[in-house]
């Protein structure tokens, strides 16, 4: 990272005369969702049945990996689209993610209680699949929360034992957080060890006593708050709150997510 950036080390990855530039493709991908928006208020005052989608770029954060060297008219290798809705006290999300580099795709499907936590109810499934032409190339798992807290997989049908989950914990998913954090954002700057939480990594591996925190507030590139999540085998990541009350970067160890459009919500 550029130690003379005058951008926050969490989502500052310009290499040298790396082209493009991770910093100009940020910046870009969010002054562009700035001029389109911001009448929508966030997520947590929709209406009944009404969609709420988020639509993000995927930034490499080493793009020589990605590259092998060349210029390239875009930095990004994909796209993530997060869309819930809400109906009868619960949240349905769909998540749906894409690496145009690796062939990898993703689609999650899951239910949360309409708590700030986000906590996970019912049933929900990934479907994953990937650019190879072999029995490995598509898996899909089922999960649940039984009655003893333990989080049960069925995974090609093998059934297997994720873990148990504490009586008391809020048992969420790195994927609701892009809501968790707007909702919790006021608790957590007050707090001075910020909050616990229990999470359930892309639905599949149990991470408990993950912490949700207060990293920082910037102003440049925009009005921004930073969060920071840490847990143990959990990967850090970083996530920024833009003044309306979106997570507009989502920066974890490989690859960061920018905002480039929101759909839906009620307008003011």
């Amino acid at each position: 990272m550029n130690d003379k950036s005058e951008h926050h080390w969490s989502f500052d990855y310009n290499y040298g005369a790396q082209n493009p530039q991770f910093t100009q493709e940020l910046i870009g991908t969010l002054s562009e969702y700035n001029r389109g928006c911001y009448t929508d208020i966030d997520a947590r005052d929709t209406r009944a049945g009404e969609a709420i989608t988020h639509i993000y770029n995927i930034l490499p954060n080493y793009w020589r990996g990605y590259a092998g060297g060349g210029a390239e008219a875009s930095l990004s290798i994909g796209t993530v689209i997060v869309e819930r809705s809400k109906q009868d006290g619960l949240w349905s999300y769909v998540v749906q993610y894409e690496n145009t580099t690796s062939g990898e795709h993703l689609r999650m499907r899951f239910r949360c209680c309409d708590e700030h936590y986000r906590p996970l109810t019912e049933r929900w499934r990934v479907d994953a699949r990937n650019s190879g032409d072999d029995t490995y190339s598509e898996l899909t798992c089922e999960g649940s929360l039984v009655e003893d807290s333990e989080v049960r997989l069925h995974i090609n049908g093998t059934e297997v034992a994720a873990g148990t989950v504490d009586a008391s914990a809020k048992l969420t998913c790195n994927w609701a957080l892009f809501d968790v954090i707007p909702a919790l954002s006021q608790t957590i700057r007050t707090s001075n060890d910020g909050i616990e939480l229990t999470l359930l990594e892309d639905l599949e591996q149990l991470r408990p006593k993950s912490r949700l925190g207060f990293l920082a507030s910037v102003q440049t590139p925009f009005p921004l708050e930073g969060y920071y999540v840490y847990g143990t085998g959990l990967l850090p990541s970083y996530w920024w709150l833009d003044v309306h009350g979106n997570i507009a970067i989502a920066s974890t160890f490989f690859e960061t997510l920018v905002l480039r459009e929101k759909i839906g919500g009620i307008h003011e």
